[in-house]
């Protein structure tokens, strides 16, 4: 039994396959099977992965229809014999030596899972992934994400060493047919372990792609898109409703702070059928969360969610496009107080409560972010 299996699905990524799978030679563990799932290649992808077997024992190829990257993984997952699972997605690479540091803690503590930082790369430059700096600000052994919050944000399957036995006793399983395949799978596994390491180092690189193929963050005014990233939130959300409840407001305040705002800022690039329905499913969200979950956001955030809550959707594309034109720096003073000189303020049509657009909000947003280091329950 090898004590690490990387499932890696492979689907038309010839350009970059190889530096993917030479990125596995350097990982400081020789121990290590590689299940390459050929996804329905139709270039030259599924011969490459044949030459790495052919000359490695540790590869294998499974070749199959085309599925999807959820249906790739699970059946990678099926085939697995190791007592870890890594994922590696084949347009990515890992830095020399990440899954030996994961292990490493992984075998110190015991924890059922292990996360590492993410970085980006292109052709120039390797940079941070700004979502995850919080999280990954200091190491951290057998913590939760209920002592660490941040890890809330942390929601990829690929910077991480999943022991098996916590993976098959939770059935843990991507859905498929679907993008955000992640968020199902790793929040909840986040709440349902009993710890988890946290490793500051990058154990993940991960490909802005140059070749004019479309990530899933710049698909966000596609309406598959928006669809899968609200099934995914609506179902950790019910999720935690059920396992736990005290944490459901927290990760639903998470939702609207992160998840929908990627959606709610590209509205001026949507069509009206995806603008009504972001409307219909974000009102229903917020419709079953506690009240004033984002009571704490930033001003011109608050704002564009009042616009949401009212369905006044010209205006809240006139408050789209007014931030990407710089305008969040505008600011006011009236009387004591500084205020975000932003649309509609003191608008009697709308009657926006002024209180939405204050910015001298310092002292109550540090006390919520103390927060975020205690635990809902003991």
């Amino acid at each position: 039994m090898p004590r690490v299996s990387v499932v890696v699905p492979v689907y038309n990524v010839e350009d970059y396959l190889e530096e993917c799978l030479d990125s596995l030679g350097v990982q400081g563990i020789d121990d290590f099977e590689a299940i390459l799932v050929d996804d329905g290649s139709t270039d030259a992808s599924g011969a490459i992965a044949e030459r790495y077997a052919a000359r490695d024992p540790r590869f294998r190829v499974v070749h199959q229809e085309n599925a999807g990257l959820g249906n790739a993984r699970n059946t990678g997952v099926a085939l697995a014999q190791g007592e870890f699972l890594a994922f590696l997605d084949s347009d990515d690479k890992l830095p020399d030596g990440a899954y030996a540091r994961l292990l490493a803690t992984l075998d110190r503590t015991g924890s059922d899972l292990a996360s590492g930082n993410i970085h980006r790369f292109d052709s120039r430059s390797t940079w941070p992934a700004a979502f995850l700096a919080r999280a990954f600000k200091l190491p951290h052994r057998r913590t939760h994400v209920t002592r660490l919050r941040w890890l809330i944000s942390d929601r990829m399957a690929q910077n991480k060493l999943w022991r098996r036995s916590f993976w098959n006793a939770h059935s843990l399983r991507f859905p498929e047919g679907v993008v955000h395949e992640d968020i199902p799978v790793v929040v909840p596994a986040h709440f349902l372990a009993r710890s988890v390491d946290v490793v500051t180092e990058p154990v993940y690189l991960y490909r802005e792609r140059e070749d004019g193929a479309r990530s899933i963050t710049q698909r966000r005014a596609e309406l598959r898109t928006l669809i899968d990233r609200l099934a995914a939130v609506e179902h950790v959300s019910a999720f935690l409703g059920d396992l736990r409840p005290a944490a459901k407001r927290w990760y639903d305040e998470s939702v609207a702070e992160e998840d929908l705002r990627y959606h709610i800022d590209v509205l001026d690039e949507a069509d009206d059928e995806y603008r009504a329905l972001f409307l219909e499913r974000a009102n229903a969200f917020l419709d079953r969360a506690a009240p004033g979950i984002e009571d704490r956001l930033p001003a011109i955030q608050r704002l564009k969610w009042q616009l949401v809550r009212r369905r006044r959707m010209p205006e809240l594309l006139e408050v789209v496009r007014f931030e990407k034109d710089g305008g969040a720096r505008r600011k006011t003073r009236i009387g004591a107080r500084l205020y975000g000189d932003f649309p509609f303020l003191d608008d009697p049509g709308l009657g926006i409560p002024r209180r939405v657009y204050r910015l001298d909000t310092t002292r109550r947003r540090a006390r919520h972010l103390v927060t975020l280091a205690r635990p809902y329950w003991p």
